[in-house]
């Protein structure tokens, strides 16, 4: 309920106006019906009865802004004032009126433009639609209209706005479009300028080549950016982009990475690689063969390995017989079989020889010749003051398994001077030349021949006789 004194604000009212009905009627509007905020409404009956009679009650300002009065941010309240308040033509009309009532009116120092122009001025010049002000002779430019305040009360009379001549801008580059923009110097006047949509540009990014990557720059003026592949400083490898110092499989045996050096023809960075190392010794008989596809090879037996009772090696190849170092009569062999290797040992197994059976002579003694690596395993022979010679043969036949002995008392009776090709087990050959006994006589000895067959004993004692000293 408002709290106005009947008997303070409104007393110099009393005597000109009752307020025991105003009073009654405030009093039901604010207990019976007091949502409808009907209260103020009978306060500002009684003020207005007042307001007939002369007398001015301000009252609002002691409802505690319960019955305020808005007004315009140009105008001002006041309680009491002219029922028609002067305006710039009423002024010079001396139009007046004693009537006061509540309301809004212009600020002291100015007055009403016009009755239909709710615009207070500080001088009565012009007011155009756009209700500000004008001074008498006053330009000035609205709704790009040229305008001016005339003089006498004449009004405002307007023409189109002229704008000023500007050089014509082309938009010709690939993404420009023309954009009419607000010239800040001249609303009127749009300035017309040239904008950048790159969606209007053609040109796409192009797709690069591993290890390169697009760069675009828009070149000053431009305004598409332009598209190039620059490398990204990394190595490829199988379809893979590696970066500096990583390492990269080539394959099982390289070891390799990606270094920081360019090759200047690609561009890209230059994989360095080194093979694995490897271990290349072999025993003896084996040589180091590469294998596909493995990196270091292995060892391939490649000669026969043979270890002796002596515990010392000998390398043979395949086809090749050698005697045992330390004794003739033991010979080693090599084959190759299958791709595999077989060594076999020999042992010339020699028949009981007795030094008495060779019978010495008067002129020269006896003699006992020991021939290493042949067939022929002792040679025993004399030399009789008639020049006979008598040869004891002892020699291993691989045909018949046994031993061959051969016994021979003769004297040459006819001889010749033969060439022959000795053939040796090493594959080389030599040429050397004997004497061939044609013929010969025999003399008495005694001497135990074998079975075998004569021609084969009568073709290896010739050779012989070329080596072994004949009496003269």
């Amino acid at each position: 309920m408002i709290n106005v004194s009947a008997s303070s604000v409104f007393e110099p009212c009393h005597g000109f106006v009752e307020p025991e009905k105003y009073y009654a009627a405030c009093v039901f509007d604010s207990c019976v019906l007091p949502n409808l905020d009907l209260e103020c409404s009978s306060l500002q009956i009684y003020a207005a009865t007042c307001a007939d009679q002369s007398v001015c009650i301000d009252w609002r300002s002691h409802t505690n802004g319960v019955c305020s009065y808005k007004c315009p941010s140009d105008k001002e309240y006041r309680a009491c004032g002219p029922l028609k308040e002067p305006t710039c033509k009423s002024s010079q009309q001396n139009e007046t009126s004693t009537k006061q009532v509540e309301g809004c009116f212009c600020p002291n120092g100015t007055m009403l433009y016009d009755s239909g122009v709710d615009v207070c001025v500080k001088t009565c010049g012009c007011v155009g639609v756009d209700k500000i002000p004008r001074e008498f002779g006053e330009k000035f430019t609205i709704d790009c209209q040229d305008c001016i305040c005339l003089e006498g009360g004449s009004g405002i009379v307007c023409e189109p706005h002229v704008c000023v001549k500007q050089n014509k801008t082309s938009c010709d580059g690939e993404g420009f479009y023309e954009v009419n923009e607000v010239n800040s110097e001249d609303f009127c006047c749009p300035i017309v300028t040239c904008k950048c949509n790159t969606s209007l540009c053609t040109t796409k990014a192009p797709k690069c080549t591993l290890g390169f990557e697009v760069h675009s720059h828009i070149p000053s003026g431009h305004c598409c950016p332009v598209y190039e592949c620059v490398p990204k400083r990394v190595c490829v490898h199988q379809n893979a982009e590696f970066l500096p110092n990583s390492s990269v499989f080539v394959d099982k045996c390289q070891n390799c990475f990606c270094t920081n050096e360019v090759n200047v023809s690609t561009q890209l960075n230059i994989i360095s690689c080194e093979h694995i190392p490897c271990n290349t010794y072999c025993e003896p008989g084996y040589e180091h063969q590469p294998v596909k596809g493995e990196c270091c090879g292995r060892c391939v037996q490649t000669k026969c390995v043979i270890r002796t009772p002596n515990n010392s090696h000998l390398i043979l190849s395949p086809g090749e017989f050698k005697n045992d170092p330390y004794n003739n009569c033991t010979i080693y062999s090599c084959v190759k079989v299958h791709n595999q290797f077989v060594s076999s040992t020999s042992e010339i197994t020699c028949p009981a020889f007795n030094e008495e059976s060779c019978k010495p002579v008067s002129k020269y003694g006896k003699l006992i010749l020991f021939v290493p690596n042949f067939t022929l395993s002792s040679v025993c022979w004399l030399l009789a003051q008639s020049d006979v010679v008598i040869f004891h043969v002892n020699r291993y036949s691989a045909e018949a398994n046994s031993m061959d002995h051969r016994c021979s008392c003769c004297r040459e009776s006819k001889t010749t001077v033969k060439k022959v090709n000795l053939k040796c087990p090493n594959g080389h050959s030599i040429s050397h030349k004997y004497i061939y006994v044609e013929s010969c006589s025999c003399q008495d000895t005694t001497c135990s021949t074998s079975h075998s067959r004569e021609s084969r004993s009568t073709d290896i004692l010739p050779k012989f006789l070329g080596h072994l000293p004949l009496a003269p």
